[in-house]
């Protein structure tokens, strides 16, 4: 006989559910809830079946119903309440239709020390990731990302204020995450970025390595802050009237939806442009960039940043690369191109056109992988057709507490996507060595 399980001893696991409807979904999580409730009524404080060994019987049985849930659970009694509290359900209806999935990459997020302290501890292959790139980082700028990024206790302005240090750590983060999704069996379709994202989505998609790739955004971000100080502020205008009305010393940096903009320069002009935005009664807000980002402050890097990028070497995408810039899928050419790469900093990005070309395709997935929830926001706000179209962020939609992220953010919102069709590996491999639990229904 098998060693049982003790029911208050941490065993992260994930269960998954399938019915034809949301009332018989319903009653197979009771069934299952009264199950486990009868396996640990003896008053032992164990049970015999250890909680991945009924994770792997359930996903055994799982066939093509409509209706799924997932509820990631610590331990025995964490799931004898998770399975009747239905905040800690991620549940959906399959996507109706073949999923596409798109994972987008942010190029700001929610950046601050120690805000994945609590994550690098509960999820160690994805800490192995974030480990390889902070070295890289750290090889070619002597900053220890991953240090800060764990650390509570350090000095937030070493690298908010300094946006070669910030574009290093924000890099490293989506491109880890993303690569530990990976290892979960999350295959995208294709990979937009929003500014420094791209480059994310360019290193995913094969075009650079990860070496190249880091040496790149590390010259990017060093440049970039070089130029001075800059600001950018949050407009809520549409573009075409807003581009109309701004001074000479102020630029159209991002278009991100119809009705939102981004505009940057020096921190004089954007201050004074705000004064006059806020007379016209036009809602502002200032956005965390100290640099004046794709403005005509940016000209002067784009030469020495060419001339850095001759060292890295550039191939076609191996997956599918949308451009922010264009706001069209890349060929091959441009993709590889390092023109292209040199003057993206410069150019204003257009997430409003990438996410109106993502969204014409009848059966499309968003995950946004990084820090934040941004793109997710910019994208679902425009999504008609919620049977076939869906948007997710890896870390949901409300800012982390004072203690940063719990490995349950992430894992209720991959449920989410697999519940909604996608293919994801949430159990693991759990070789059966005894017949599986009788589990009801």
């Amino acid at each position: 006989m098998e060693s049982p399980a003790a029911l208050d001893v941490l065993t992260p696991t994930t269960l998954l559910l399938s019915a034809a409807d949301p009332p018989a979904l319903d009653r197979a999580t009771e069934a299952l809830a009264q199950w486990m409730s009868a396996a640990c009524a003896s008053g032992s404080a164990a049970c015999a079946w250890p909680l991945p060994e009924v994770a792997a019987a359930l996903r055994a049985r799982l066939g093509s119903l409509p209706h799924r849930r997932a509820v990631h659970v610590q331990s025995w009694q964490d799931a004898l309440a998770a399975l009747r509290d239905k905040s800690r359900h991620a549940s959906a209806a399959v996507v109706d239709g073949e999923p596409r999935l798109i994972v987008s990459l942010p190029g700001q997020g929610t950046l601050r020390p120690g805000v994945l302290a609590r994550l690098l501890g509960q999820a160690p292959a994805w800490a192995a990731h974030l480990g390889r790139l902070s070295r890289l980082a750290a090889d070619v700028s002597g900053f220890d990302g991953m240090a800060w990024l764990g650390d509570a206790r350090a000095d937030p302005d070493l690298v908010l204020k300094d946006n070669g240090k910030t574009q290093l750590a924000i890099f490293c983060v989506g491109v880890s995450l993303a690569r530990w999704l990976s290892d979960l069996g999350l295959r995208p379709h294709g990979y937009v970025g929003h500014s420094l994202g791209e480059w994310m989505g360019a290193t995913l998609a094969g075009v650079l390595s990860e070496a190249d790739a880091v040496l790149a955004v590390h010259h990017r971000g060093r440049l970039m802050q070089a130029t001075g100080p800059g600001a950018a502020l949050i407009v809520r205008q549409a573009a075409e009237i807003l581009a109309a009305k701004l001074p000479a010393d102020v630029t159209l940096a991002c278009v991100n939806a119809p009705n939102l903009c981004l505009v940057s320069g020096r921190p004089e002009a954007v201050a004074r442009c705000a004064e006059t935005l806020a007379a016209e009664k036009v809602i502002t807000r200032p956005a965390p960039i100290h640099v004046a980002v794709h403005s005509p402050v940016m000209d002067a890097v784009i030469e020495p940043f060419r001339r850095e990028l001759s060292a890295v070497a550039f191939s076609p995408p191996r997956v599918p690369l949308l451009s922010a810039v264009t706001g069209a899928w890349m060929s091959p050419d441009l993709a590889s191109d390092p023109d292209y790469w040199a003057t993206q900093l410069r150019k204003t990005v257009r997430f409003d056109k990438a996410a109106e070309t993502l969204l014409a395709a009848p059966c499309t997935v968003l995950f946004e992988v990084g820090m934040g929830s941004a793109l997710t926001s910019l994208a679902g706000s425009r999504i008609k057709d919620r049977a076939r179209q869906r948007a997710f962020a890896l870390f949901g939609r409300d800012e982390p507490g004072p203690e940063g992220y719990d490995i349950g953010r992430p894992l209720q919102a991959l449920g989410e996507l697999w519940a909604s069709g996608v293919a994801i590996d949430l159990v693991g491999d759990m070789p059966l060595t005894r017949p599986p639990p009788d589990l009801p229904g």
